[in-house]
């Protein structure tokens, strides 16, 4: 029992220290046996210590401008653990939908362990595959957690124990393949491969034009993939900016950024 207290006392503790110094958006707190998550109203359940992948899932939203809203599909790319997709799931609602790509079996694991934990919302569907140009397959280097990559440098790739052959989906692709209707927001955070993503974006039918969010402090050949972007969102008719200094993204709009 003594440890108990002393254990919500000091999650009380740094949860409230992030509370008021760091995150603008979520609040944190501990019930004692796992930690929650809310923006007003809304509440998540989450298993592990949440303030770094909120903190981060704050930079998507634009200083919550980019909050996802009820009806809306989403595009979690990299979904990882699931953070991003259960918060746009509980925001879009029965009448929305919540597409996310993961290729990590491990991290997809995690996922659904999160999802279970807060009743299996029916609105997010699992692509357990890698965003690409183009669909096919690539290779991967899986169980790195978060870091897990498409293997850029083939040579090196190769040589990993821990390399695996993935498949990939496109933009264009995820579109005919779940049959959506619209596309509001993409999410992405991918590790470098955003630039092979977005080269193959003019692909999407005339009709969708998503939001994205994108997280861009990723080296490619010795620059930030936002140092990049931005000319990709240019010949694709975009406006876009760069923000966010924690977790680096670039945010890009079909129409004006507010």
């Amino acid at each position: 029992m003594l440890a108990q207290a002393r254990t919500r006392c000091w999650e009380f503790v740094r949860c409230t220290r992030h509370n008021l110094l760091h995150l603008k958006i979520f609040r944190l707190g501990y019930d004692g046996h796992h930690w929650l998550v809310r923006d007003g109203d809304l509440e998540m359940v989450i298993p592990f210590y949440p303030f770094l992948p909120f903190r981060d899932l704050e930079g998507y939203l634009y200083g919550g401008r980019w909050r996802p809203e009820p009806g809306m599909t989403v595009l979690d790319v990299g979904g990882c653990f699931g953070e991003y997709s259960l918060y746009a799931s509980k925001r879009v609602g029965e009448t929305g939908r919540v597409i996310m790509l993961e290729p990590d079996p491990a991290n997809i694991e995690v996922a659904r362990k999160l999802f279970a934990l807060n009743g299996n919302p029916r609105n997010i569907e699992i692509i357990p595959a890698g965003l690409w140009k183009e669909p096919g397959t690539v290779r991967f280097t899986a169980g790195n957690s978060e870091q897990s990559a498409v293997a850029l440098d083939a040579a090196a790739g190769g040589a990993a124990a821990n390399t695996i052959e993935i498949p990939t989906e496109s933009l264009a692709s995820v579109v005919k393949r779940c049959g959506l209707t619209r596309l509001d927001i993409v999410k992405m955070d991918i590790e470098g491969a955003e630039l092979e993503v977005m080269a193959g974006a003019g692909e999407l039918p005339a009709a969708f034009k998503p939001r994205y969010a994108i997280a861009s402090y990723h080296i490619r050949d010795g620059r930030q993939t936002a140092d990049v972007l931005p000319e990709t969102f240019a010949r694709l008719g975009y406006q876009s900016k760069v923000g966010y200094p924690d977790h680096l993204t670039t945010y890009a709009s079909p129409g004006a950024l507010d």
